[in-house]
């Protein structure tokens, strides 16, 4: 019997202790080969509607479509008050349907998948349960690395399902936007703008109440249950929701799809947390139809395989982590504040979609870490950021340290973050892009640590006038007095000393000195970060060496003090301020 329960102002039928899809971690239920799936056919689905319990649904077998061993598919009808307002789309990826069979067990036949473009979304196709579970936890073969070229295939439907797309054109599999939790709300509208360019849909994660957060993970996954697949958890965490298709003791199958169809795969399996479905039940695609207001929840195990039928993976270790330490301080008001994100690495697994989860979590954290001290987007902002990447193949860890300026005449686009915040979190992202390129070996990040410094104001100054000794010798070290304008502050006179370059002609010279300007916006803040969509390709030969993989990533940090003549020889940074414009002087040169 199902009990009634009451689960977002509808009642639905909830879970018993004896339904077939309650069967708890370690009792496998029985399958349904596709051969006694039967037209009109009544049977059960199962999936999350709110918060974590499991509850069911109506659904009718209509006729079974497509062939082979990935492609055959089961066309369903559903119905019941869980369904009826909303159908169904993103979120309910693997959700369960259990059928009589003729021993008048009920048997899990299928799980759903793909939508077919019909309003209302409840009439859709589900990938049989036999074909789901045909993969292994751990794909097969050789996990050699994939070209960097390679992209998601999470947009394109990947499968050998022709017969399916020649009866139902409009048929789609349903989507995975990648799921993000921990952003603010501009920095989110700065990656959705990011997302849309590359082609990629990205939805925000809802915050998980404490009473859910805090609790130790007391319900194994099960068929039903809502499933993530993470690229990382922690303060920011990233995934893709759907539900768990099967268990077979600590196995896992999930989605009926795949993620990215690239087969080995080292990311984290964790259980969801479902705020609220989101309906639109106009399948229009992956915002526009009905989908799972939903986030992770905690980590449970990693997955292995990523493959056309299912995603799978195992209950119990992780997989290899990359833990990322974010140290930020507010040096106006004193506060610190520290930030943890685990990342999954697939570097043994080959990166399989050209781009590593660091590259995409890392970049987001450092720009979360530092909007979030701030509590605020000032357009005026300085700061310093030093990072550190560890390698497993290098006895030291590679450090890269760059001061930032920003003005407030070039802010971030639509106030969508600081912009101290946003060209650091670039900064980083360019690093990680350099290690993803690299191609003689593999190269394991044991930990990327950043400390950044933050305080209000430009800290900025324009030159105005440079004076030198009148004689000055090439190589030699002079006495400098530059007279500056500091940004909103008073004009100052600079004393110093500095080298005029050996280089320098002899005779009468006019020297000229530049300086750095503050830090300018671009479209997007200077954030570049590549979630795995079709963006332009590139040359991405990567370097040949260790050692100039490690000067490349030396390169950006950048110098931003004054430089002298055409050459750009270093000249003098001051400590505290960034120095721009320009300033000359004659000098006789013996």
């Amino acid at each position: 019997m199902r009990s009634r329960s009451i689960v977002g102002g509808m009642v639905v039928a909830v879970l018993a202790a004896g339904s077939p899809a309650a069967a708890q971690t370690g009792n496998a239920d029985p399958i349904m080969p596709l051969g006694e799936v039967e037209r009109d056919m009544k049977c059960t689905g199962y999936s999350v509607f709110r918060e974590t319990a499991i509850a069911s649904f109506d659904v009718q077998v209509i006729d079974i479509v497509g062939g082979g061993q990935d492609g055959a598919r089961i066309l369903v009808r559903l119905s019941g008050e869980a369904v009826d307002g909303t159908g169904v789309g993103p979120g309910f990826s693997g959700s369960p349907f259990y059928c009589p069979g003729s021993d008048g067990r009920m048997k899990n036949a299928g799980a759903i998948s793909e939508t077919i473009g019909e309003f209302g979304g409840k009439t859709v196709l589900a990938t049989p349960t036999e074909s789901i579970v045909s993969n292994p936890p751990d794909a097969p073969g050789p996990k050699q690395p994939t070209p960097p070229t390679a992209r998601s295939a999470s947009r394109t439907g990947t499968g050998p399902n022709q017969e399916v797309r020649r009866r139902f054109p409009g048929a789609r599999r349903m989507a995975t936007p990648l799921t993000i939790g921990g952003l603010d709300q501009r920095i989110f509208g700065l990656v959705r703008q990011i997302a849309a360019r590359q082609g990629r849909t990205v939805l925000q994660a809802p915050q998980v109440p404490a009473r859910q957060s805090q609790a130790a993970p007391g319900n194994p996954l099960r068929p039903g249950s809502a499933v993530s697949i993470g690229l990382s958890s922690g303060a920011v965490s990233i995934g893709a929701v759907g539900t768990v298709a099967y268990t077979d003791a600590e196995k896992v199958w999930s989605f009926g799809h795949p993620f990215d169809g690239v087969g080995p795969r080292a990311l984290i399996l964790q259980d969801a947390y479902v705020a609220a479905i989101i309906s639109n039940p106009n399948a229009g695609g992956e915002a526009g139809s009905t989908y799972k207001l939903a986030g992770a929840l905690s980590d449970l195990g990693s997955v292995g395989n990523d493959a056309f039928s299912a995603v799978v993976g195992r209950v119990g270790g992780p997989p290899p982590i990359t833990p990322v330490r974010i140290f930020t301080r507010d040096l106006d008001t004193g506060a610190d504040q520290s930030t943890e994100v685990k990342v999954a690495d697939e570097t043994d697994a080959g990166t399989p979609i050209g781009v590593s989860p660091l590259s995409i979590v890392g970049p987001l954290a450092i720009t979360q870490a530092g909007t979030e001290t701030m509590r605020s987007a000032p357009t005026r902002v300085a700061g310093t950021m030093c990072v550190q990447i560890t390698l497993r193949e290098r006895p030291k860890p590679i450090r890269v340290c760059n001061r930032y300026v920003s003005d407030g005449t070039s802010p971030a686009p639509g106030g969508l973050g600081n912009l101290v915040a946003l060209r650091a979190g670039s900064d980083v992202a360019e690093m990680l892009a350099l290690l993803d390129a690299y191609r003689p070996s593999n190269l394991h990040v044991t930990e990327l640590a950043a400390r950044l410094t933050l305080e209000r104001g430009q800290r900025q100054a324009f030159m105005r006038k440079i004076r030198l000794p009148r004689r000055v010798r090439p190589g030699q070290v002079v006495p400098v007095k530059l007279d500056v304008q500091v940004v909103r502050g008073p004009k100052r006179t600079l004393t110093f000393k500095a080298r005029i370059p050996r280089s320098t002609g002899r005779g009468l010279r006019s020297l000229t000195f530049r300086g750095e300007d503050p830090d300018l916006a671009d479209d997007f803040g200077g954030l570049t970060i590549t979630l795995g969509g079709e963006d332009e390709e590139e040359d991405t030969t990567g370097p040949r060496t260790l050692k100039e993989l490690v000067r490349e990533i030396r390169k950006v940090e950048r110098y931003d003090g004054i430089r002298i003549g055409k050459s750009g020889l270093r000249f003098y940074k001051h400590p505290e301020l960034r120095i721009g414009g320009r300033a000359s002087t004659d000098v006789d040169v013996r």
